[in-house]
């Protein structure tokens, strides 16, 4: 995702993805990295919201150049969702969870 906006000309390097998009400092991802995790359900929500913000945004400007961004953002948006949802069923499927 941070290379796709990065490539896109959204974002110019990971210091600022990790500040504007993410929510987080500047070295989150690698303490990601470090520890060997993924990014949390907040993180993913924050990085979902915006990346939903702005495509609309760009769908409004009428701009045809827009509609492509537009319709990446949506894409990483979609991803964003799909990870969310895989932490939360992963939450509410743990056995000791469900025998409660």
């Amino acid at each position: 995702m941070r290379d796709e906006l990065i490539g896109s000309g959204a974002v110019r390097n990971t210091p600022e993805f990790c500040r504007a998009w993410l929510g987080r400092s500047e070295g989150y991802i690698r303490t990601l990295r470090n520890h060997g995790t993924g990014p949390s359900v907040e993180t993913l929500a924050i990085c979902a919201h915006k990346l939903g913000h702005y495509a609309d945004r760009l769908r409004g400007s009428g701009k045809c150049d827009h509609a492509a961004m537009a319709a990446q953002f949506d894409r990483l948006k979609s991803l964003c969702d799909q990870a969310i949802a895989r932490q939360a069923e992963a939450v509410w499927r743990d056995p000791e969870r469900m025998s409660a």
